[in-house]
């Protein structure tokens, strides 16, 4: 009989020690959203947040998880595809803060999407990084501001007038000696949504700080054909047609405009180099392209060709916008300091602080990041020219953005 009990109480200190041992473990586990467009119009730059996160995650698992107080931490990442769709993205965030419990949410890539996460990781007090430069038309003094709904949000990428004149002066800078005169007329071509308004109305003004005279013209999202707009466009006889925005929509508008001969330059924003010898693209006349911000293609820092190499063997596709990753892939670093600076993961206000009192060395930037009061941060941006004829030979130049907003643009 006293065996039995002996026997029993050996059971229940087991029994106990072990629901310790999950008790320990789930607290152990530091929960992660990220809301991305793995489907819909925007899946080229949504794959890449979804693919950042796993390399950071894991990286950072691997390295023995981040370290918070006298416990240790392993992310948990929690994705949810937003079909680039707004109402399925407002439910992802409200099911990832609400069910889920997660105290960090990453994405998305568009402004009214970002806007409608941060109605809700605001009040909840959740973090929020987006690579998202049209966030700086409402993060200000007061939104940021503690008690502010955007309070917890942070911009992971440069304020848009700063990399649209960084990337106005690149292409410009390239193409000029290659045209028969120096372009003085650009038609901008851009997605007719709320980011394509917000970004395209900043870059106008970058390009007439430079000396042009401007033309917008706005396709509807989700076009295919567009060649009634691009026939349109030449009749305006521009010097340099700029397709902006969004590089899945730019990858097909393009070649119909080659078979156009709708101008006699272009430029492609957010196209990688990469993917430009990848499918093979040849124009007969000069092209320029973007990264955002620098290229997978061909990038001059060997820091970036080693994210890279990682990303990719990891099992990301290379995509057109795979670049768009580095918006992501630092911040989990800064977020993991952050939160062992101050020794816990349930004081977000005072995560919120450490991370506007930081200086990070990361990937993105040979200069360290950094967030100024307004919760966004400054980097240059990476802008090249492929040879007439050739997918493959590249001249690139790395632009820093410029001191202050042209004339005409407000800065937000």
């Amino acid at each position: 009989m006293k065996n039995l009990k002996f026997g029993a109480l050996l059971m229940t200190a087991a029994l106990t020690g072990l629901l310790a041992q999950l008790s320990r473990a789930a607290d152990e586990e530091l929960k992660i959203g990220v809301v991305a467009a793995e489907s819909g119009s925007f899946v080229s730059a949504g794959n890449t947040i979804v693919a950042a996160a796993k390399l950071a995650s894991q990286q950072i698992n691997d390295g023995g998880g981040v370290k918070v107080g006298d416990k240790t931490y392993k992310i948990n990442l929690y994705i949810r595809d937003n079909r680039t769709d707004v109402n399925v993205t407002i439910a992802a965030a409200r099911e990832l803060v609400n069910d889920v419990g997660v105290k960090a949410i990453w994405g998305t890539e568009t402004h009214d999407f970002s806007v409608s996460m941060a109605k809700i990781t605001g009040p909840a007090k959740v973090i929020q990084f987006s690579g998202n430069s049209s966030l700086g038309a409402v993060l200000d003094d007061k939104s940021v501001a503690p008690g502010g709904w955007l309070h917890y949000t942070f911009q992971s990428e440069p304020q848009e007038w700063q990399r649209s004149g960084s990337t106005a002066k690149g292409v410009l800078s390239l193409l000029t000696p290659l045209l028969a005169h120096a372009p003085k007329h650009s038609v901008v071509f851009v997605g007719n949504d709320a980011t394509g308004q917000y970004l395209s109305s900043h870059y106008v003004k970058a390009l007439e700080a430079e000396g042009q005279t401007v033309d917008l013209v706005k396709y509807p999202p989700d076009t295919t054909d567009f060649s009634p707009l691009l026939t349109r466009v030449k009749g305006m006889n521009p010097d340099i047609v700029h397709f902006w925005y969004n590089g899945d929509s730019t990858l097909t508008a393009f070649p119909q405009a080659l078979k156009l001969d709708v101008s006699p330059a272009y430029f492609l924003f957010g196209v990688d180099p990469g993917i430009y010898q990848q499918r093979q693209l040849r124009s007969d006349k000069p092209v320029t392209m973007s990264c955002v911000p620098v290229c997978w293609g061909s990038s001059p820092y060997p820091a970036v060709q080693d994210y890279f190499k990682k990303y990719f063997d990891l099992g990301a596709s290379k995509g057109p916008q795979s670049s768009v990753s580095l918006l992501y892939y630092d911040y989990f670093f800064m977020y993991a300091k952050a939160l062992e600076q101050v020794g816990s993961i349930d004081k977000p206000d005072a995560v919120v602080d450490a991370l506007l009192k930081m200086s990070y060395q990361g990937v993105v930037s040979p200069v360290p990041l950094t967030f100024n009061p307004h919760h966004q941060v400054t980097f240059a941006t990476e802008v090249c020219l492929v040879k007439p004829n050739t997918s493959d030979q590249f001249n690139c130049t790395v632009e820093q953005p410029p001191p202050a907003p042209p004339a005409g643009d407000s800065g937000g």
